[in-house]
């Protein structure tokens, strides 16, 4: 698969730990190490706004598009929701009593899913005021990444520096089942969006990307290249790739058919932590330790020409 990579936004910043796109509006939002949230437009390059969050790392942000808000987790235990229009902050509470590493919002629910170096995810409701209406216990060690499940959104997965994947139900505090997925710790973890495969993929301290077919519990791929520690892997959501990166300072392209390597791409800003998927427009955000880069991915279309000698 030959494809055509286009750089659409390149931003220095402070670490950044968390990055997501707005579904209808053409804005990034990036959550720093140094406490503070900015939202870019990707399309013009333009810093529109930033927000002075906390005085500690902010390692997950996430729009909250039907309110007009961003949550934000960080180093203070702390969750803070923000109106992204008038700046007000909507609410601030201690979510967690350690670092709050991953946060997901639920796609139809009004609940926020937390997971924190307490070794215990949550869920939030902010219709019922930030009540805490669930907790999810099991894990051994720091809870790095949650995904909602898109074929079933009673259902998400975590990933953990266990070395363990974990399945549950939002009505349930232990988990449906546990997947040993990896030699080392678990970074990330995310479903296929497509409705023709039950696959998981997952990413590693153990260098490696796997695939995982989550009815049989059975790995269906491993992915070898990074020569580090891999941060984050994901479907694309339009394209047959997988998307990874990690301490290398690389993202790799895979191909979701034939699992070979497409494309490694570099953009010398150290290591790359975060990933967000623009699902419209085939746009991805990496977030580096020294700003944050968008790239449009797409197959690459050839222009053929002819040429008629007249003798």
């Amino acid at each position: 698969m030959l494809l055509d990579v286009n750089r659409k936004l390149f931003a220095r910043s402070d670490r950044v730990k968390g990055v997501d796109f707005h579904p209808t509006e053409p804005w990034l939002l990036t959550g720093l190490y140094n406490g503070t949230v900015n939202i870019y437009n990707h399309e013009t390059g333009v810093l529109v706004k930033t927000f002075e969050v906390a005085e500690v790392p902010v390692r997950c942000v996430r729009f909250i598009p039907r309110k007009n808000w961003f949550i934000a987790g960080s180093d203070d235990f702390q969750l803070r929701v923000f109106n992204y229009n008038t700046h007000e902050k909507v609410a601030a509470f201690e979510a967690h009593p350690d670092y709050i590493r991953c946060l997901t919002v639920h796609p139809t629910a009004s609940i926020v899913l937390t997971g924190s170096d307490d070794m215990t995810l949550k869920a939030w409701d902010w219709d019922k005021q930030w009540r805490c209406i669930q907790t999810y216990e099991g894990h051994t060690h720091y809870i790095m990444n949650i995904a909602v499940n898109p074929k079933d959104p009673n259902t998400f997965a975590s990933a953990c520096l266990d070395r363990t994947v974990k399945m549950w139900s939002l009505g349930s505090p232990t988990a449906n089942f546990t997947m040993e997925a990896h030699d080392k710790g678990v970074n990330y973890v995310e479903f296929y969006p497509g409705a023709d495969k039950p696959y998981l993929v997952t990413a590693s301290d153990d260098k490696t990307v796997k695939i995982w077919d989550y009815l049989s519990k059975s790995c269906v791929q491993t992915l070898e290249s990074h020569t580090n520690n891999v941060l984050f892997a994901v479907f694309h959501p339009s394209l047959p790739l997988i998307v990874s990166g990690g301490e290398d300072g690389t993202v790799k392209l895979w191909n979701n058919g034939t699992y070979r390597l497409e494309n490694t791409l570099s953009y010398a800003l150290e290591r790359a932590w975060c990933i967000a998927l623009r699902k419209t427009t085939n746009e991805i955000a990496i977030g580096y330790d020294e700003g944050v880069v968008v790239v449009k991915v797409g197959p690459l279309l050839y222009t053929v020409h002819c040429r008629t000698q007249i003798s």
